[in-house]
């Protein structure tokens, strides 16, 4: 009785229960506890509760006076939270429609037959389980065994669904011909960056410059380059003559990349030393073995990785124009496992391919678009192909290592891309 006389005083009822309420903690007070004060309530009420049947309490309980006021309704009340029970049906209307809409398209998924003429392939083949076909009607090409941008790890930035700006071509560079090619004991008395060009090197970077404006002179538009260029001396010189080729207004900057930088063998290189462990690693594996204080081919592939992934997110922001081509000034190895992670070739396709020579432009062009319009599910990367003059380049390279235009579950990528 207590205790329920308690709750009705702490709800403030009426100022009679207030009176009530305040004459049983009172009465309350009075009891002493039998737990030194850590149970919920006092003694007295356990005993009162324990003791007496609910009907006793409860005729207690009716015998204190309650003053409850009468509810007052207002009409304008009344009105606004009709309108939001309204709004609320409406709303819950709207979300019965569109799940009665995916169930039936999730209904025509699983009960389809496959096609049986052996032409198709994938999921049409194979049928859908019903979770893949719940997936499917969510729009997630995933569940079919197609690429979906969208759920990239990052996210929307990865690919945006209508906006991307591409640059028209992606130009690799391997330095011109340096000090180091001519003469591997530079190595052991010059810092491997500060490698310079030779008297040919110089002519060659010239020449190469001159090979990739008539490239884009080709289309006869305006156009603007961007370079990217590995920080080591022959690199940013080879990048300045193939600068010199081209107008001031023509070139859109200039940006120093660390990740572009050659393989590091391990500061200053003793000759002898070095040709023992280049053996070492026929032996060990060459893509794996790693120099002592250098790096092997796996950490340049992780830097080069991270790279791509910032260059991908710069194109998908609108950094480039239309018209714009992006030239990388890089190294050997470096632009071999370029290629590697663009095209994700295996570790034994890298191995079977050679490094380009020296200042010979390698030219990735963005695939013409041949009917339809482009699809957000296409990754950037899907969207250039290695031109037939440059995979001549490449000793090694065979047509299906260097093409994006393959058939995705029956939809070519050329199908999908944009009008110039």
């Amino acid at each position: 009785m207590p205790l329920t006389t308690t709750r009705i005083a702490s709800h403030s009822l009426a100022s009679t229960s207030q009176r009530a309420s305040r004459s049983v903690h009172t009465s309350l007070r009075a009891i002493p506890s039998q737990d030194n004060g850590k149970r919920p309530y006092p003694a007295g009420i356990d005993n009162a509760l324990s003791s007496q049947s609910w009907e006793v309490r409860e005729a207690a309980v009716m015998g204190i006076p309650q003053e409850i006021a009468e509810p007052v309704f207002h009409p304008v009340q009344l009105q606004a939270q009709l309108k939001q029970m309204l709004s609320l049906i409406r709303s819950q209307q709207r979300q019965i429609l569109e799940h009665q809409e995916a169930l039936a398209e999730m209904h025509s998924l699983i009960t389809t037959q496959p096609a049986t003429d052996g032409r198709q392939s994938g999921a049409a083949a194979r049928g859908l389980r019903p979770f893949d076909a719940q997936l499917a009607a969510a729009r997630d090409r995933r569940s079919i065994g197609l690429y979906d941008a969208r759920f990239h790890s990052t996210s929307w930035g990865a690919t945006p669904k209508d906006h991307r700006v591409l640059p028209k071509r992606i130009i690799l560079v391997r330095h011109a011909e340096s000090e180091g090619n001519t003469d591997h004991f530079a190595y052991s008395h010059i810092p491997d960056p500060q490698i310079c060009l030779t008297a040919r090197g110089h002519e060659q970077a010239i020449e190469a410059g001159r090979k990739i404006r008539n490239i884009i002179e080709a289309d006869g538009q305006p156009y603007k380059l961007y370079f990217y260029m590995s920080p080591y001396r022959r690199s940013s010189q080879t990048t300045e003559n193939i600068a010199s080729c081209f107008d001031e207004a023509q070139i859109a900057g200039f940006q120093e990349e660390v990740q572009l930088r050659e393989q590091d063998f391990g500061n200053f290189q003793d000759a002898e030393g070095k040709e023992r462990e280049k053996a070492e690693r026929l032996r060990f594996g060459r893509f794996f073995y790693r120099f002592p204080n250098g790096e092997s081919g796996a950490d340049v592939y992780d830097r080069m990785t991270i790279f791509e992934d910032h260059m991908i997110r710069d194109i998908n922001a609108g950094r480039f124009s239309k018209n714009t081509s992006l030239v990388l000034v890089t190294h050997g190895l470096a632009a071999r496992i370029f290629l590697m992670r663009w095209f994700h070739w295996s570790v034994a396709e890298l191995l079977m391919v050679f490094n380009p020579p020296n200042a010979e432009p390698i030219v990735l062009e963005r695939i013409p678009k041949e009917s339809g319009s482009r699809a957000s599910w296409i990754h950037t990367k899907a969207l250039y192909r290695l031109r037939p003059e440059s995979k001549d380049i490449i000793k090694g390279c065979s047509d299906e290592m260097c093409s994006t235009a393959a058939f995705l579950s029956g939809v070519k990528v050329t199908d999908w891309v944009d009008e110039d």
